[in-house]
């Protein structure tokens, strides 16, 4: 075959793996880029503390948006324990992690009222885009308080219907309520984003 005709070739094969590396991109990852630039998740990591080699929690993880975001901050000294009641969710999470060498990322099939943590002592648990749609929210965070160490923190990341206008998500005064009936305090709240709460827990002293 003459030389140039396989140059041709070349071109025309790169050409075709590229459009078609472009067709099968999933929508998700534009969907991710739209979510990161709304809620800012480097950002929001810092302000709630989240560092190499912490062993943090997520309860509501679905299909690992966070969860990816977590384990690279934590790093290989720390770990993530992604918690979810849909089996297929997490399913999504363990085969991403298979395919992009995430060793860091443990998956737990909890219950409606607890998270099912294998383990006590988390120095963090985020919940982010998912407490308003828990069926049993009070007694699922009074379990979770077991799963931290003293001082272990819950944090919220979800969509402030004030600003939004979709009253699917609860307020900011409402998760005050429901932290508080479950014996919580408000630690912090982060108001750096357009249109979503960030607000930070601790255990109560007095609970």
């Amino acid at each position: 075959m003459p030389g140039d005709t396989r140059v041709v070739l070349t071109r025309v094969a790169v050409c075709a793996v590229a459009v078609a590396l472009a067709m099968t991109t999933p929508a998700r990852a534009t969907q991710d880029d739209r979510r990161d630039a709304r809620l800012q998740p480097e950002r929001v990591m810092d302000a709630v503390g989240i560092r190499p080699g912490m062993v943090v929690g997520e309860a509501g993880a679905g299909r690992g948006y966070f969860t990816f975001k977590l384990a690279r901050r934590v790093g290989a000294t720390g770990k993530v324990y992604a918690n979810d009641i849909d089996r297929d969710a997490l399913d999504h999470v363990r085969q991403a992690c298979r395919e992009e060498g995430i060793e860091n990322v443990e998956t737990v099939v909890g219950e409606v009222e607890d998270p099912l943590f294998p383990v006590t002592g988390l120095e963090l648990v985020m919940m982010v885009y998912a407490l308003h749609d828990f069926s049993r929210p009070v007694a699922f965070l009074q379990n979770l308080k077991k799963y931290l160490k003293p001082g272990g923190t819950v944090v919220i990341l979800d969509q402030d219907p004030e600003a939004s206008g979709d009253r699917h998500f609860l307020p900011r005064e409402r998760l005050v309520e429901l932290f508080a009936e479950s014996g919580y305090e408000l630690a912090r709240d982060e108001r750096f984003l357009e249109k979503d709460l960030l607000l930070v827990f601790r255990p109560s002293s007095a609970h």
